[in-house]
């Protein structure tokens, strides 16, 4: 079977953070005439392949901080030309914004590639630490806030149709905690993963700062929760996140909820109050014209609060809580030249029409192009098998007899049989909350047509 041929593959990680926003571009590059498929990390058909089913000439990743970020992403389902990497983590933890060998401060052909970047403060770390090629740092801000451009505004659904689809009361409040944190126990080896990536201060981040910040903020709104009946307060979990406090304060209280699904930005848009942590969250209540209190109940070590928050207005008792419960007199938390500096704030030329203004750019002009050497420099040292594998696969007449013996259960030889349980225990690892499919795709894209190209 011949490979795919497409101009931009996307692969995205997260559903809720991406996928909206890659339909979004996938949309507008869709118009200008380009072919572009979007697929998740570890779609099942991309996880067993093992030559390529895709050409794509630029592929656009979730992130891309060294070698091993381009391997995983790209594995051996896609062969490409040229990387753009959306860096969804734009903003770092201060120990990270002057260490050049920071974990999200790129490495070998990773720091080759073309990177978005949201506003001049990543674009100044780019440039002065990480000291990428001016040429290829790309400042279009987040696509993901075009959503709450006043033009975008019915792409969402009601207030009341989400209620509806959580079994919750229409004449509630709703109140939103996005949070920052991560699940309640982690395993060691987790941790020391952390502590490679973001150095050993990480673990008393977690177990110091960001576990009792989480308790004691869901000890505050359990307490509002007992106080207002009227009220329902959604705890929105970090991706990825499990709490067992949480669960428990759903099962205490019929007006406390732990929903993970929707994007964060849908229930912006339907709260009458948002509070996070030491999180991104509030700029998203900003461009959506909200307010939005940052609880701070344990302070946060230097190295890891962001730069947002040196100077933000931050809530650290009960009592100051509870005022934001019944009041609205506090500003807003963080100035709009500091998240102009993080986000550009432009509110006449949306960032997906930047974004696709960049992308045509880049494949047009082969100066964005891999070299043959880095193209095949970022794989791991394969064993002599592997080799072995990786050439036979290269002949087509062989491939194809060999995922024909795989098909055929009446086949049991040892190297076969083999193979059958290295791809089941791929499938195994797709996600099935994680991946998408052409269809969902292509509704998410019709409703955004249905916004943008209103009369």
């Amino acid at each position: 079977m011949k490979a795919e041929k497409l101009d931009f593959l996307f692969i995205y990680e997260h559903k809720v953070r991406e996928l909206e926003n890659l339909c979004l571009l996938k949309y507008e590059l869709d118009r200008r005439g380009y072919k572009v498929k979007i697929v998740h990390i570890e779609d099942a058909q991309a996880l067993k392949a093992m030559r390529p089913i895709y050409y794509a000439k630029v592929v656009v990743t979730m992130a891309c901080y060294q070698n091993s970020s381009i391997e995983w992403h790209t594995k051996r389902f896609v062969k490409f030309d040229k990387i753009i990497d959306m860096q969804w983590e734009n903003i770092v933890f201060p120990r990270d914004e002057k260490d050049k060998k920071a974990y999200k401060n790129y490495s070998g052909v990773a720091k080759d590639v073309v990177r978005v970047s949201w506003g001049d403060m990543n674009k100044k770390r780019m440039l002065e630490v990480v000291k990428m090629d001016p040429k290829k740092v790309k400042m279009v801000g987040h696509v993901g806030m075009d959503f709450l451009r006043d033009d975008m505004r019915g792409y969402y659904l009601s207030k009341k149709e989400v209620l509806q689809q959580y079994n919750i009361p229409n004449d509630k409040k709703i109140f939103l905690f996005v949070s920052p944190y991560f699940s309640d126990n982690h395993t060691e080896e987790y941790l020391k993963e952390m502590c490679r990536r973001f150095g050993e201060g990480w673990r008393y981040y977690y177990k110091d700062c960001m576990l009792p910040s989480k308790e004691i903020i869901l000890d505050w709104i359990g307490k509002i929760c007992k106080e207002r009946d009227d009220i329902v307060f959604i705890y929105r979990p970090h991706p990825g996140e499990e709490s067992q406090t949480a669960k428990n304060l759903e099962e205490q209280y019929p007006n406390f909820k732990f929903i993970g699904g929707l994007s964060v930005r849908q229930w912006i848009l339907i709260s009458d109050k948002i509070y996070t942590g030491n999180s991104s969250t509030f700029v998203e209540a900003f461009f959506a014209k909200k307010m939005c209190y940052l609880l701070f109940p344990v302070p946060v070590p230097r190295d890891y609060e962001l730069a947002f928050f040196k100077d933000a207005d931050k809530i650290k008792t009960f009592d100051e809580f509870k005022d934001t419960i019944y009041n609205d007199n506090r500003p807003f938390p963080v100035s709009e030249k500091l998240i102009d500096e993080v986000y550009t704030i432009d509110w006449q030329k949306p960032s997906y029409i930047k974004f696709a203004d960049m992308a045509e750019e880049v494949l047009n002009d082969s100066y964005y192009d891999l070299t043959r050497q880095q193209l095949k420099s970022y794989y791991h040292k394969m064993s002599v098998g592997e080799k072995a594998v990786s050439l036979l696969v290269k002949i087509t007449p062989l491939y194809d007899l060999y995922l024909l013996m795989l098909e055929n259960n009446d086949i049991h030889w040892k190297w076969i049989e083999s193979k059958r349980l290295e791809r089941k225990k791929l499938e195994s690892t797709a996600n099935d909350f994680e991946k998408t499919s052409d269809e969902e795709i292509e509704m998410i894209i019709n409703k955004i047509a249905n916004e943008l190209e209103k009369k």
